[in-house]
């Protein structure tokens, strides 16, 4: 995560970016924070979007797990089966998902699997030991196992605002746009006054 943080800080200097707000959906959401908590200066604000930016209890041993399955000989249906039955709830557009789990299923899993150890590693803790200081917004999915622990995450980030949509899956920013956006657009005018 950190390697991508780094990326995205060298990103800016090329496009001379002053102070932007970055947001990010799952895995991008950890780089949000780990940029926030290691450039606090480069950037004004982030927004997170349904990511495990603080894990719940037990899910570094899922993730070993399903670190596991998908360097097994299986990994394109392990890879489908986690997608289709954890990422999605039933009011997602089916199209849509077909369309993510073709899109996801063709990534090599030499990729896949360095991406997951990066997120089973990642320790927002430590990134962030005085806690994080841009202000920031975390809007989770409608699903039914949320994916950050929330009391943790408020102990590293007391100014975190805080969303919840309705009626979608992790995918949220496509499912409902209208409500992520309206919740983005209402925390960057409280962040970002005048």
């Amino acid at each position: 995560m950190e390697a991508f943080a780094d990326d995205v800080v060298w990103l800016c200097g090329q496009l001379g970016l002053v102070r932007p707000v970055v947001i990010g959906h799952s895995m991008g959401s950890v780089v949000a924070f780990d940029l926030a908590a290691r450039y606090p200066a480069l950037f004004s604000d982030i927004a997170m979007l349904d990511a495990a930016v603080v894990p719940p209890a037990g899910a570094h041993a899922a993730i070993s797990h399903f670190l596991g399955e998908l360097r097994s000989p299986h990994y394109e249906k392990v890879l489908r089966e986690y997608v289709a039955n954890v990422l999605f709830i039933p009011t997602d557009d089916q199209r849509r998902k077909e369309r993510i789990l073709d899109d996801r299923s063709s990534v090599p899993r030499h990729v896949m699997v360095s991406a997951r150890e990066g997120l089973r590693d990642y320790d927002a803790a430590a990134a962030a030991p005085g806690g994080l200081t841009v202000p920031a917004l975390y809007v989770a999915a409608d699903e039914p196992q949320p994916r950050a622990n929330m009391a943790r995450f408020l102990e590293l980030c007391p100014q975190l605002l805080t969303g919840k949509t309705v009626g979608s899956g992790h995918f949220c920013q496509l499912e409902v746009s209208e409500q992520v956006n309206a919740m983005t657009d209402r925390f960057l005018a409280i962040a970002l006054p005048g």
